[in-house]
């Protein structure tokens, strides 16, 4: 690697889009500019919702456009969670943390044993729960969850199931089909992981429409701005470009995953765009991040605010590009290298 390479941080913490925007559709978002003095179009069920619904395979009624997956997690709990929340660690720390915000009871139920990951939820638990969360993919382990596991969750469960679905473009399997079926089945979804917009703040709830009217109440009116409604609605016209590149991100992170296993260092299987790796100890995962942070090389370490639940010897790594991927298992060398 060139010297001017190595001083040009990689960021490989946050799992949004690393790769550029479709250069016409910022043209497009940036003509409407001009239009920033105007209200967004209120009841949301106009052209974002009908082009939200389309993508996912409903119908506009059942899909709520909101500010971002947080704004998802933060009115699911409130609406459903006043009795028991169910939480499976490791996973994406905001499920824990609005429990807790909103004072509301939480159990939180091992679910990664030998690195491997499954859901653990005893039928006891689901009974009494009035929320149950499910990561799809699973944040930070990259784990798919199988479509007969959440069928069965959701069939024990009298509360509500709500299905993580931020990941979704990586893994391509959905539980969209099984709204009408389930009554108790919320489903998120975001477009700042794949498709570059988590500056935007963009996501949106499919779920039956008596839910999405109960979640509403706990949202602001004019939850989606403006920029974010259009750039909705726009980007979706450019799926083949996010496409190609959700395939090549899926290609490095193989290479990515075989380049640590190479190295002896133990890495998850994943479904995502990010890689969970056990380096064994505590000491040793921390100087492992902290060298590459002096390289300026940044990524999630197990100890962050990010996760619940992850046992400190775990560092995930968003997947970049494969320069940038093979450049941080270049520096792995080094530091192995350096300890051995």
């Amino acid at each position: 690697m060139s010297e001017d390479r190595t001083k040009k941080s990689i960021h490989l913490e946050h799992s949004s889009l690393k790769y550029p925007l479709p250069e016409l559709f910022l043209k497009e978002l940036s003509e409407e500019l001009c239009s920033m003095n105007e209200y967004p179009s209120g009841g949301y069920y106009r052209l974002l919702s009908t082009k939200l619904a389309e993508y996912a395979g409903t119908n506009p009624e059942s899909v709520l456009p909101t500010n971002g997956s947080d704004e998802v997690i933060e009115s699911v709990t409130r609406a459903f969670g006043k009795k028991l929340i169910l939480i499976p660690i490791p996973t994406f720390s905001q499920y824990e943390v609005s429990a807790e915000r909103n004072g509301f009871n939480k159990k939180l139920v091992p679910c990664l044993h030998d690195h491997h990951y499954r859901l653990e939820y005893c039928e006891d638990d689901l009974k009494e729960a009035s929320l149950v969360w499910i990561c799809n993919p699973n944040n930070p382990t990259g784990t798919s969850i199988p479509t007969e596991e959440i069928i069965r969750i959701l069939a024990i469960a009298p509360g509500i199931v709500a299905v993580d679905e931020c990941n979704y473009e990586y893994l391509g399997k959905s539980v969209v089909d099984l709204i009408e079926q389930y009554p108790n089945l919320v489903i998120s979804r975001s477009f700042s992981k794949n498709f570059g917009l988590a500056g935007l703040r963009l996501g949106f709830i499919i779920s039956a429409k008596n839910n999405i009217r109960g979640i509403a109440h706990y949202c602001q009116h004019f939850r989606v701005n403006k920029m974010a409604e259009v750039a909705g609605i726009k980007v979706l016209n450019y799926l083949d470009y996010f496409q190609k590149i959700w395939q090549e991100i899926a290609q490095i992170r193989n290479f990515f995953i075989a380049g640590l296993r190479e190295r002896g260092i133990i890495a998850l299987p994943s479904q995502t765009n990010f890689v969970l790796a056990d380096f064994i100890s505590e000491e040793k995962t921390r100087k492992v991040w902290q060298y590459l942070k002096k390289e300026k090389v940044y990524t999630f370490a197990a100890w962050e605010e990010e996760f619940s639940g992850l046992d400190k010897h775990y560092i995930r790594f968003t997947i970049s590009n494969r320069e940038e991927m093979a450049y941080v298992l270049g520096l792995l060398d080094r530091f192995l290298k350096s300890i051995s």
